[in-house]
Parts: C-alpha cells; sequence; structure tokens
C-alpha cells in the first residue's frame, strides 16, 4: 500500500500513456510487454490504458501487472469496464485478484463481481468482520450503510485527550471519534491528530468539531448535497436505531460525486453498460435493443405516408420506405457517435486504436444491419409482394448502416482535431451523411432495379 501511495503522489505522464498505448496496438497479441512500461506509470495512467485498448490487450496489461497493484487499477476504471475486465479474468486472475482484496474493496466491487469471488473474499476476512461485512452488502451500493466502517471510539465531553490516546492505542484501528451526550446525541468529531497534538489534560468538548451526521438508509447523494467540503472533515458519523454505529469516509462521497459529474458529461452516451471495446457480441446485444424499437417507429412513419396512398405502384412504394432507410442509418450512426464522444471525453481514443475502434464499430454494425435488413426486407416483401423491393432495401440498410458506423467513428475524432467540438457538430455531420447515403443507395438502386426492369 505504501508503495502505491508513493507512486500516485507522482505526476500522470500522457507521453508514457500513449507510447504504450501505441506499443500495445503494433506488437503480436501473444508478446509481453516489457514490465518497465508499466512500472513508471500511475494507477490512473494504467487505466487509461486499459480501457484504450480491446479486451484481449486489456487482458495482456493485467497480467503484467504485480498483484498489489489490482484493486488501485480497478479503482482508477469506470464500473462496466471493471466488470468487464472481472468476468474476463482466468480462474489464476481472479485468484490472484481475491488474495489481494480487503473490505474496503469488497464493499465497493460486490455489485459487479461473480458471486463465487464476493463468497471467497468474505471466507477471507476474520470471523468477526465477516457479520459486519455481510451487514453492510444488505445495503443498496447508493446508500450510506453499503460503506459504514464500526471501527470509532464514542466519547463524553469530559474525557481528557489522555486517556482518549490510550484508548486509540489499545483499539489500534480506530478511523473516527465521536463526541456525545449522555443520551447519546453526537456533540462533534475529534481529529485523530488532534488527539496527539494537544495537551494531555485537555477535555475532548474543547477541541471538537461540529459535524453533521447521517442515518444508514440515506442515500449518498442527499448527504452529498448537505456535505460542507469547508469543514474538512475526514469522515462522517452514521446513526442507526438512534445510535451512532460506525463512521462513513468522506472520501466515498467525493468518489461518489465525482462519478455523477462524469455521467452528467457524458449522458450522450448508449448505456453504462458498454465502454469503447466492449465485446463485439455483447455491445450489439445491447444496441440492437434500440434499433428495434427504432424499426418501429420507422414503420410508423412509413404506414401514415402510405395510409393515404390508395393505388400504391412500385415507385411510390420506393417514397413510402425512405424514412425507414434513412432512420435505421440515423439511429446506428448515433449510437456510434455517442461511444466516440464518450471515449474521446475521457481520452481513451488516440491516433493508435482508432483503426482498431473502426474495425470493432463495422463489425457491430455489420451484425446489425444484417439481421434487421433482412427483417425489414421479409416485412417489404409480404407487404408489396415485390422480391426486388425487399432486395433493395436490405442492400441499402446494410450499406448504410456501414456508412453510419464508419462516420459515427471518424467525423467526432477527425472534428476534434481540428478544434471543432464534436458534441454539438457531430450529429449535424452524422445525419447529412447517413441521409444522402441511404438515399443515394436506395433511389439509386431503385432505379435500376424497378424502374429499368419495367
Amino acid at each position: 500500500m505504501s508503495e502505491e501511495n508513493e507512486m500516485n503522489s507522482q505526476e500522470r505522464n500522457p507521453e508514457a500513456v500513449n507510447r504504450l498505448i501505441s506499443l500495445l496496438l503494433s506488437a503480436p497479441s501473444d508478446n509481453e510487454i516489457p514490465s518497465h512500461e508499466y512500472e513508471a506509470l500511475v494507477a490512473d495512467d494504467i487505466g487509461q490504458v486499459i480501457e484504450s485498448v480491446p479486451l484481449e490487450l486489456r487482458l495482456l496489461v493485467w497480467k503484467a501487472l504485480p498483484a498489489s497493484r489490482y484493486w488501485h487499477v480497478l479503482y482508477s476504471l469506470q464500473e462496466d469496464t471493471a466488470k468487464h475486465l472481472i468476468d474476463s479474468l482466468d480462474d489464476d486472475g481472479r485468484q490472484a485478484l481475491q488474495s489481494e482484496a480487503d473490505s474496503a474493496d469488497l464493499l465497493l466491487f460486490a455489485d459487479i463481481m461473480p458471486t463465487s469471488m464476493v463468497d471467497a473474499i468474505l471466507l477471507d476476512q476474520e470471523d468477526e468482520l465477516v457479520e459486519e461485512l455481510q451487514q453492510a452488502l444488505s445495503y443498496d451500493d447508493s446508500q450510506v450503510g453499503r460503506h459504514l466502517n464500526s471501527s470509532i471510539l464514542r466519547v463524553r465531553p469530559q474525557v481528557t485527550l489522555s486517556s482518549l490516546a490510550q484508548r486509540i492505542r489499545k483499539k489500534d484501528d480506530v478511523k473516527a471519534v465521536f463526541v456525545v451526550n449522555d443520551a447519546g446525541e453526537l456533540l462533534g468529531t475529534i481529529a485523530l491528530h488532534v488527539v496527539f497534538e494537544q495537551q494531555n489534560d485537555v477535555k475532548a468538548e474543547a477541541v471538537m468539531q461540529p459535524c453533521i451526521e447521517c442515518d444508514h438508509l440515506e442515500e449518498l447523494t442527499s448527504l452529498i448535497a448537505r456535505l460542507d467540503p469547508e469543514d474538512n472533515l475526514s469522515w462522517l458519523p452514521v446513526r442507526r436505531s438512534n445510535k451512532i454505529v460506525g463512521a462513513i469516509p468522506v472520501s466515498v462521497l467525493f468518489w461518489e460525486a465525482q462519478e455523477r459529474v462524469l455521467q452528467a458529461s457524458l449522458q450522450e452516451t448508449p448505456s453504462t453498460e458498454e465502454d469503447l471495446f466492449t465485446p463485439v457480441s455483447t455491445a450489439a446485444k445491447l444496441r440492437a435493443v434500440w434499433l428495434c424499437i427504432n424499426l418501429l417507429t420507422a414503420f410508423l412513419a412509413s404506414f401514415v405516408i402510405g395510409y393515404f396512398e390508395v393505388a400504391l405502384q412500385q415507385v411510390v412504394a420506393l417514397a413510402i420506405l425512405m424514412p425507414v432507410v434513412a432512420s435505421m442509418g440515423g439511429i446506428a450512426g448515433s449510437q456510434t457517435l455517442a461511444v466516440a464522444l464518450r471515449g474521446l471525453a475521457l481520452n481513451h481514443i488516440t491516433g493508435d486504436n482508432i483503426k482498431v475502434l473502426l474495425q470493432k464499430e463495422m463489425y457491430i454494425a455489420a451484425i446489425n444491419s444484417a439481421l434487421l435488413g433482412a427483417i425489414i426486407a421479409l416485412v417489404v416483401f409480404y407487404w408489396f409482394d415485390s422480391f426486388g423491393l425487399g432486395f433493395i432495401i436490405f442492400v441499402s440498410i446494410f450499406i448504410n448502416g456501414l456508412a453510419a458506423a464508419s462516420s459515427g467513428t471518424v467525423i467526432p475524432f477527425l472534428l476534434k482535431k481540428v478544434n471543432i467540438d464534436p458534441a454539438i457538430s457531430g450529429s449535424v455531420i452524422l445525419t447529412t451523411v447517413t441521409d444522402v447515403v441511404g438515399f443515394v443507395i436506395f433511389l439509386g438502386l431503385g432505379s435500376m432495379v424497378l424502374i429499368s426492369g419495367s
């Protein structure tokens, strides 16, 4: 732990991060990267490297790390990335991770770890700690009780600091000291360093500092709103059944606040379940749900247009089906654009990994476009009794899906290169690309197959 604290005191090294990303992407996947490439990087830097490369390379980075750094790196990752990484570890990797876990790691990551890992880590804890951990795990991760630490001292206001210091040394693992009256009501808190810096005969009430308390069921967001950073507190008292039973570290609240600020800045992202290099099969399933929802709305638009046309001709059918092609390309492109914007905001997209990301997005687009294109083609075939029209819309949706994926990935990257905000202008350019490509392919094929052949 001390070694990591010393490393975290170092400044981050963007040049070394980019060099390592480039090295990983250019080296054969079975080659090990020299350990010195990682040793100079703090946990946040390693986390950025992991989130900037595909899964197989993430595991390569993980294996190059000493076990003592595992959890520090996990803390630097987004929750979805950490979950994908943990789920992808082999038995040896999970065993190594479990061996380095402590109670704080378990409480923070229990929701994203396999149940077998949670149980194994619990078994490694001391007997008296297991019951406390099980109690904490009964709360949601967003509740104060999940992060409660019971290693506190409750003292009366008249106790001297000399006797308090003796009690702290005897208990050894005291995290916080709270001053309470005879009725158990909170009067204030005393920082541990103050206990040892003041005169021995000074009483607790003379050095205590006011602080807010919270209920074990309170939401972290509610507590964050009540917290005053100027109080400079490290721990806040937690009350359960009218008794102060423990404390929550303020660092947990700051971490939660950071996460919420990040999520607010990335609210355009499709889901917290997908990160930059989520496996293709997983990402395809996540996006297919919304593509199917969009498909319903697209057909609704086509039905409204067709409702007022009594005598449908094949040329009119092209006009009726145009919104389907445009809409499917638009939604597919916006999904890709959202992932790319998220990667840019987190500095996970570089000139070295943009090609890998583009390849991944094209695979996803090919899967979803082929699947949904085939479904739409069947519907069109039965609707208009025209095999040619079904073939045209299948090809159009497939090609437009690939165009949407490529433009949704590359456009924000290029816009950022020329200092244009991709979050504002990216969707406008993307919509133009998907509309133009979709209509040119659809109407062009329609003219050749239907009109020329009639």
